[in-house]
């Protein structure tokens, strides 16, 4: 992969929360990274990035690509709480109303992308206190039970 990846920032959102174009991959903010590491968290890879403005041509280092390593089924399909849509699906795209992970499944990672829905994250309560912890801004957490998506 050639590095760093190269993220354009929005000209539209000037003094907005940042938006930002680029590769695929996701980025975090390398204070993020640094809580992750505290946590115990060693499932990831990280790739340089620079986020461009391209109105004044100033460049950001402080954020890596970022890739969680870990695709774990560890959703109790029995006891969570599936939305009405997309009924037939079991991996990758699920859509929970209310989630309940199954801790025998976690495999004793603390972070891991949850096989039956992709865009889930699932962390570790030591990792969200860790995160707080470090005051990492713009982090949201919800129990599974809350967790809708």
């Amino acid at each position: 992969m050639p590095q760093p990846l190269q993220y354009t920032l929005s000209s539209t959102y000037r003094g907005a929360p940042m938006a930002f174009y680029g590769p695929g991959v996701p980025l975090i903010r390398n204070d993020l990274v640094g809580a992750l590491r505290e946590a115990g968290v060693d499932n990831f890879e990280l790739f340089d990035a620079v986020l461009k403005d391209p109105v004044t041509g100033q460049e950001r280092h402080d954020y890596k690509a970022f890739n969680v390593l870990g695709l774990v089924a560890a959703a109790d399909m029995d006891k969570s709480q599936r939305a009405p849509i997309n009924l037939e699906s079991e991996m990758i795209d699920v859509f929970f109303d209310s989630l309940v992970i199954d801790a025998s499944k976690t495999q004793g990672l603390l972070m891991f992308r949850l096989a039956q829905s992709v865009d889930a994250i699932i962390v570790h309560e030591r990792v969200k206190q860790a995160v707080e912890k470090q005051g990492v801004p713009g982090m949201v957490f919800y129990k599974p039970e809350d967790w809708s998506g």
